[in-house]
């Protein structure tokens, strides 16, 4: 019977064989923490041995002789060892902490650096929340799955096993009345092992689902205060926390049932015991030592078969989250270096679109959804190149291709006549230099914000390159001018002001093309102004591919690209575009409406024709 639904995002279901080779390795740089836990481990289980038959002989031998002397000394070697076995106990646990905490710390490393090559077609997959979900929580949980339960586990399967062989020894009769009961028990726990795995691998989908809700409504705070939605923003931070609720509910209905029957048969082992014993010690063929010896150790043989239990339980949860955490780490880094040394690259030419076919998936048939459709240019250096056309039509794709955010399924863009994928991938982008619509500021410094925390940039590059951008208008109004903080996104700042940093942030590598991603639609008109004299400054000396709905921005451009429905349908100057009455025409009359011949013969006049 199927009590819930499904949340988990593409993580597949692995078997322990197959996870083991990946855990394994993980304690190879810890094996001097590892072999000290394995001894301490071993001082542990002999004292847990050990404690029983001291009791036994205290009770069948020093007891009887009724000698004060042996008496006392059998009772000091009793309390030396239970003594022992604790502070043997903590120094385990403290070795067992430290090399859990060292194994998740480089494991958290490994797992953001491997976040961060990976392509955006993997982040628009994944949203902030999940992935944060699965850097901290996962891995947490991993943090006692490789610490405390990992020898422990062992210990507990060593201390098993050594009950089992003394209770053998001392009296085969009874410990085979035991031993039956062992078989059900283990296999009682293997099959609910198994059948909790789906609901421990839907709780970690649910806390991915929680955290992922509260980090992106805790981003939109301004949008939700704005438009009155924390109502809303409530019912539905309601809905998820239920999803959780209902599986962590269901999930813990069933452990602590079977755990309950579980304990229930500690009970009946020992009633087995008493009855199969107590007429020998009537009779005398069992001795009272033997006895408590057995009772003793059956309590202590049930302690490790629930902690192994209780262990085995946590591996499972542990397993699930090694699934979710090499989920990421085995996903394929997409954008790949190409295998020409960065000194090749040179741009002295031109960069070529060649019959360039993409798609971001399939559709329900499984063919592409094509957005990019067979689209071929060229950009000669030193050129200003600017694309336009409906909302949709391709024109940003172009240029996360330009970029290598993504690769073109079919075709290839070209530098100077060789594909972009033969070089390395930071090589390629160092020729470029972007700014988006969306501009994101670190919390940080202005300095810090324009270089990237890069500081082979020297502070006077960050000076020289803000005054180009004109941003260090904004730099002059802050406190500490350039080592004033910027709030995060830096809302401190506004949009224009954001704007010219990012144009300063371009610049601080001296790219020789600058790649502008509508970068004054989210200005006013009066800030547009002032951003676009500085994007007039930018542009100097350089090639230019320039991504605009406000048109007034590219009227200038060498040659502007009409780009609708994936497709380039148009290419031309201003001029030339607006007189053969298409789609660019259309685009200026809506834009300028009756201003528009207007402006094309200020045009024509200012260039001389």
């Amino acid at each position: 019977m199927k009590h819930f639904k499904s949340t988990e995002e593409a993580v597949r279901s692995q078997s322990v064989r197959e996870l083991l080779p990946k855990i394994i390795p993980l304690f190879a740089g810890q094996k001097r923490l590892f072999f000290i836990s394995v001894s301490l481990l071993a001082l542990t289980t002999t004292t847990a041995l050990v404690g029983p038959l001291v009791l036994q002989h205290i009770i069948d031998v020093a007891i009887p002789k009724s000698d004060t002397n042996e008496l006392w000394l059998a009772a000091g070697i009793y309390l030396a060892v239970i003594a022992l076995g604790s502070v043997v106990s903590y120094y385990q646990a403290i070795t067992l902490f430290s090399m859990g905490i060292r194994i998740i710390t480089d494991l958290k490393e490994r797992l953001f650096r491997h976040v961060l090559y990976l392509g955006l077609g993997f982040h628009g997959g994944h949203p902030p929340g999940k992935l944060i979900s699965r850097v901290e929580n996962d891995t947490e949980t991993l943090k006692e799955l490789f610490g405390d339960v990992s020898v422990n586990l062992l210990r507990n399967f060593v201390l098993f096993f050594g009950i089992l062989t003394v209770m053998l020894l001392k009296d085969l009769r009874i410990a085979s009345y035991v031993l039956i009961m062992i078989p059900l028990l283990f296999g009682a726990t293997f099959w609910y092992l198994n059948f909790m795995k789906k609901y421990w691998r839907e709780t970690r989908a649910q806390v991915a689902i929680v955290i992922g809700y509260i980090a992106e409504y805790m981003q939109g705070m301004d949008v939700i205060q704005q438009f009155n939605y924390q109502r809303r923003a409530r019912e539905r931070m309601a809905d998820v926390n239920m999803g959780k609720y209902r599986i962590d509910t269901l999930s813990q209905y069933i452990e602590y049932g079977f755990w309950a029957g579980f304990i229930f048969g500690e009970i009946i082992a020992i009633c087995v015991v008493l009855v199969v014993a107590i007429q020998g010690v009537v009779d005398g063929t069992v001795s009272l030592g033997i006895l408590v010896m057995f009772i003793e150790f059956i309590r202590q043989m049930f302690q490790p078969i629930m902690e192994l239990s209780g262990q085995l339980n946590f591996v499972q949860r542990g397993l699930i989250s090694v699934e979710r955490v090499f989920g990421i780490l085995e996903t394929e880094i997409s954008i790949k270096d190409g295998p020409r040394d960065p000194s090749e690259l040179k741009f002295e030419r031109e960069i070529r679109f060649e019959n360039v076919w993409f798609a971001y998936e399939d559709n329900a048939e499984g063919e592409p959804e094509w957005i990019l459709k067979d689209v071929s240019f060229t950009v000669q250096k030193g050129q200003k190149i600017a694309f336009v056309g409906p909302s949709g039509g391709g024109k940003s794709t172009t240029i996360n291709l330009l970029l290598r955010f993504y690769d073109p399924q079919q075709g290839r863009v070209t530098v100077d006549g060789i594909d972009i994928r033969e070089f390395p991938v930071k090589a390629w982008r160092e020729l470029l230099g972007l700014v988006l619509q969306d501009i994101y500021l670190f919390p940080g410094s202005v300095k810090d914000n324009i270089r990237v925390f890069d500081n082979s940039i020297s502070d006077e590059q960050v000076q020289n390159v803000a005054q180009i951008a004109r941003a260090d208008e904004i730099v002059g109004k802050l406190k500490d001018g350039y080592d004033g903080e910027l709030a995060e996104r830096g809302a401190n700042l506004s949009v224009g002001e954001r704007q010219l940093l990012s144009f300063a942030r371009a610049l601080a590598y001296d790219p020789p093309v600058l790649v502008l991603d509508e970068a004054t639609s989210s200005v006013d008109p009066h800030t547009e102004q002032m951003v676009q004299e500085a994007i007039d400054r930018l542009l100097e000396g350089r090639t230019a591919m320039i991504v605009a709905h406000r048109l007034s921005t590219i009227l200038n451009s060498d040659r502007i690209l009409v780009i609708k429905g994936g497709q380039l349908v148009e290419s031309g100057t201003h001029e030339e575009l607006y007189h053969t009455d298409g789609v660019y025409t259309r685009l200026v009359k809506l834009q300028f409406g009756d201003k528009s011949d207007q402006i094309t013969a200020n045009l024509a006049k200012a260039a001389g024709r």
